[in-house]
């Protein structure tokens, strides 16, 4: 057992003396002290008041479903744009209410989880790649700088 101590101390000793190991631990340390400070801050999240205090929202709805939906397709590698032009279709037809309840709840579930809230998915680099930026999407950011969702 002492022998096996040995060896192993023998080799942390020849790894700690190569200057390429320090230079990776700071790069660690670095990189971990660059997320923190990096991190968005809360007020990107937060939850703004539906403009029709929730009388727009019909009994049972949720907007949990299409949500996630969004989040699928914002972190799929291989999403189809039709299934991103039916989704803002789908969005757009949402009343006010409604529309509001939808991106709270995806800034809540996936927002904080991902760094960038639904407005910065819609407006970010995945749009102009993939040529989504059309009628419905424009509606969907105007419809989102109207109720001061773009933050």
């Amino acid at each position: 057992m002492k022998k096996a101590f040995e060896v192993i101390w023998k080799g942390i000793k020849k790894i700690v003396a190569f200057p390429v190991f320090w230079y990776v631990v700071i790069a660690f340390l670095a990189y971990i002290a660059w997320k923190r400070l990096t991190k968005p801050p809360e007020e990107l999240f937060l939850e703004k008041p539906l403009p029709n205090s929730g009388t727009g929202i019909p009994v049972g709805w949720k907007p949990d479903p299409l949500a996630l939906k969004f989040h699928d397709y914002f972190v799929s590698w291989f999403a189809d744009s039709t299934e991103l032009h039916m989704l803002y279709n789908e969005a757009n037809s949402l009343t006010d209410d409604q529309f509001v309840a939808l991106v709270n709840t995806y800034n809540a579930k996936y927002g904080k989880v991902d760094g960038k809230n639904l407005y910065t998915r819609v407006k970010g680099w995945f749009g102009i790649w993939f040529g989504t930026g059309t009628d419905q999407q424009d509606k969907f950011i105007q419809k989102m700088i109207l109720y001061k969702l773009d933050y």
